[in-house]
């Protein structure tokens, strides 16, 4: 039978006892990091998790209701994740889960010691362009969708953790290290989409953003961003792509795809119609790219629960 689970969890269920009906913890533990995964086969309320490392959680499969002092109540599912401090409590629904269809989520604690490590080596290589703080690791929660690299790298850390491989903790360190990096990239970039308004006389990089975000209907060209940026276009592609782990247009479709989303949500307007607002000039590419963002058409995610 196919599973609808978003990661591959059969090396883990051949081997894990259900000892419990929520949140069965199976836990996989290395040297600077501890995978756990979460499963609930019947509905339940304020379940409460607290971690001593800072932790990545990311939804599997189902639904939760997630609680947390320093971010509004969300609905949690597959292919979203969250950044949480440690010693930080959150606090569960489960309104969905049973028997047939439980609620998987996993949870990767991190040791400090190799964040820190990690933010270094970035600060040293790859300094964050027009900011006094440099790269940094938040220290609030951090709610935000999984791109498709950040999901490969925690399917692969799936197996690492599961796998009886004597070289599993030197494959984890790098694939860590990848993770890492690329979750501090996530959070700048979603700080300069935030709050990049305020720093748009002083940061190059939250005026190409805002810029971005204010013409999103409109044809981009790379020359004309780096103009902006007064970079020349070889640099400016290679500092973007450090600054937010994605190249120039890998951002701008990942944006025109939010806005699809919103769009989709909040209004009745026919998809081909959102397509072109949305800075598409070919229906089929606009849709194409949809479903590899969402696993969804326009349709399916207007129909569906998700936000």
């Amino acid at each position: 039978m196919k599973s609808d689970s978003l990661f591959d969890l059969r090396s883990h269920l051949k081997n894990r006892r259900l000892d419990q009906v929520v949140e069965n913890r199976t836990a996989y533990t290395l040297d600077t990091a501890e995978l756990t995964i979460y499963e609930t086969h019947a509905q339940a309320e304020a379940v409460e998790l607290t971690f001593h490392n800072p932790v990545l959680t990311s939804m599997i499969r189902g639904k939760k209701v997630m609680r947390l002092d320093d971010t509004p109540d969300f609905d949690y599912h597959p292919g979203e994740s969250v950044l949480v401090p440690s010693e930080k409590t959150m606090r569960i629904d489960f309104p969905e889960a049973t028997f047939q269809r439980p609620t998987q989520c996993l949870a990767l604690a991190i040791a400090q010691d190799e964040i820190t490590k990690f933010t270094n080596q970035l600060n040293e290589t790859v300094p964050l362009i027009d900011s006094t703080s440099g790269w940094r690791w938040s220290e609030s929660s951090f709610y935000f969708s999984n791109t498709s690299t950040i999901n490969a790298l925690i399917a692969r850390l799936i197996d690492i953790f599961t796998e009886n491989n004597p070289a599993k903790e030197f494959f984890a360190d790098l694939v860590l290290k990848e993770l890492t990096i690329r979750l501090i990239q996530t959070q700048a970039r979603r700080l300069l989409l935030d709050q990049g308004q305020k720093q748009t006389s002083t940061n190059r990089w939250a005026y190409i953003t805002q810029y971005i975000q204010e013409n999103l209907h409109t044809a981009f060209n790379i020359r004309q961003l780096a103009d902006k940026a007064c970079m020349s276009e070889p640099n400016f592609y290679r500092q973007f792509k450090a600054q937010f782990g994605l190249s120039p247009l890998e951002f701008i479709n990942q944006q025109r795809i939010r806005l699809a989303q919103q769009l989709l949500k909040t209004t009745s307007r026919s998809v081909s119609d959102i397509s072109v607002t949305c800075g598409f000039n070919n229906l089929n590419h606009f849709l194409k790219l949809f479903k590899r963002y969402n696993q969804l058409t326009p349709l399916q995610y207007r129909a569906s629960g998700l936000v």
